[in-house]
């Protein structure tokens, strides 16, 4: 395997993929990135196109690999859609006591039978696991430790974890279509998490923030305290619903696509009502006039009915507003449209900014915008996961030199 980290985003709009090279200080500089559309071959993070989403996944490989040093061969992969779920584990376990009735120190064992405990949940049938994230630890009744707290004397400990699932199958179609491209998966990330990584900082994801990434066909929220995922869930709607409603004024899809992106506001305090315009009608018959006012207030409806979704999700993460005061955070292409962050913030009656990807060197401007977040997130979060599983590998290394050790030493 080359040093060369790749992220693949195959979302309902487009195919991003990005390229970057490890640096020595742990950071990563982007050399590359490239991006494809497609046009139906995926629905609400369910894949339905696997030749079309082939050949874009090559032209995206492709572009984002002109000024590599290194061909791209592994990818890390993000997935997304109304399928991916996450919910909370909590596991107790008494700390052992090898040597008398007292209090004991905690082990990196306790610490691991108490997150496999709290691992111990029925999945429902058909999902499979994307991610296990590690939230914190709880030592007779003091909670909210962030590190495992290896050394404490305490009786017992429990583990909090979040774990994150996806239909088994609809992952299963992503892989195969990335490897029909010629491609190795090297990880598979929940794309919010990516997504997170690119555009928020630790701070606010210390302090608690919410994100919203608006793709296409969905709109993942997530809700991130005390630095790690507290809350998971994706809304099936995005800026495609936006468009395909403003196709009801008899309108193609790409002049549908245009009035969003160009011209419509979604805050009814930017709609100018004396301005109108001229689009083609459905077909090519002709053209007609549509004022700014009708435009933006089918674009507002829709874009209120994401961000009461939006809403929704954070109220299931039973966490507090005031304790999220970073706010709400948006990314992903529809969080371009003029006027999105006013509304956001009076429908969910938070701070809301837009958050665009930071924290890397790069090569190219093309990743410094909200349609890049994941993909800038993947090649950020495999970066630490490389590492992570490279010290697990120094790990269990270092563990069976040590057994083999103790046996020579026993035998002498």
């Amino acid at each position: 395997m080359n040093s060369l980290l790749a992220g693949l985003d195959i979302g309902t709009s487009s195919v991003t993929c990005v390229a970057a090279e490890p640096l020595s200080d742990g950071g990563v500089r982007i050399v590359g990135a490239g991006q494809a559309q497609i046009d139906g071959a995926v629905r609400e993070g369910v894949l339905l196109d696997v030749a079309q989403t082939v050949q874009a996944i090559r032209r995206a490989v492709s572009e984002a690999a002109l000024l590599c040093t290194d061909d791209i061969r592994n990818v890390f992969l993000s997935i997304s859609g109304s399928h991916v779920r996450g919910f909370e584990g909590i596991g107790t376990v008494s700390v052992e006591k090898p040597d008398s009735d007292n209090p004991h120190e905690i082990t990196e064992e306790d610490v691991a039978r108490a997150e496999e405990a709290a691992r111990l949940v029925r999945l429902p049938q058909g999902a499979r696991v994307l991610d296990i994230v590690k939230r914190d630890y709880c030592v007779d009744g003091f909670d909210r430790i962030r590190r495992p707290p290896i050394g404490l004397i305490a009786e017992q400990i429990s583990a909090r974890i979040y774990t994150v699932m996806a239909d088994r199958l609809a992952v299963s179609n992503f892989e195969s279509a990335a490897e029909s491209a010629g491609l190795s998966i090297e990880g598979i990330i929940p794309a919010a998490l990516a997504s997170g990584a690119a555009v928020l900082t630790s701070d606010e994801m210390d302090m608690g923030v919410v994100l919203a990434d608006i793709g296409g066909g969905t709109t993942d929220v997530a809700v991130f305290r005390n630095g790690t995922l507290a809350h998971l869930g994706v809304v099936p709607l995005g800026g495609n619903s936006i468009t395909s409603d403003l196709q009801a004024l008899r309108v193609p899809w790409d002049q549908a696509e245009k009035l969003k992106t160009e011209w419509a506001v979604a805050s009814s305090d930017l709609v100018d009502p004396n301005q109108s315009t001229k689009v083609v009608r459905l077909g090519g018959r002709g053209t007609f006039t549509v004022s700014h006012s009708v435009v933006s207030q089918v674009v507002g409806q829709r874009a209120e009915e994401i961000f009461e979704a939006v809403a929704q999700e954070i109220a299931r993460s039973g966490i507090d507003y005031v304790d999220l005061p970073g706010g709400l955070i948006l990314t992903g292409g529809t969080s371009r449209l003029r006027g999105i962050v006013e509304l956001a913030g009076r429908i969910v009656g938070m701070p809301t900014d837009v958050g665009v990807p930071t924290g890397f060197e790069t090569s190219t401007d093309l990743v410094l915008s909200p349609e890049f977040a994941t993909a800038v997130g993947l090649v950020i979060t495999g970066r630490e996961r490389r590492e992570a599983a490279g010290d697990d590998r120094e790990g269990l290394l270092s563990g069976f030199f040590r057994w083999i050790s103790g046996i020579a030493g026993r035998l002498r």
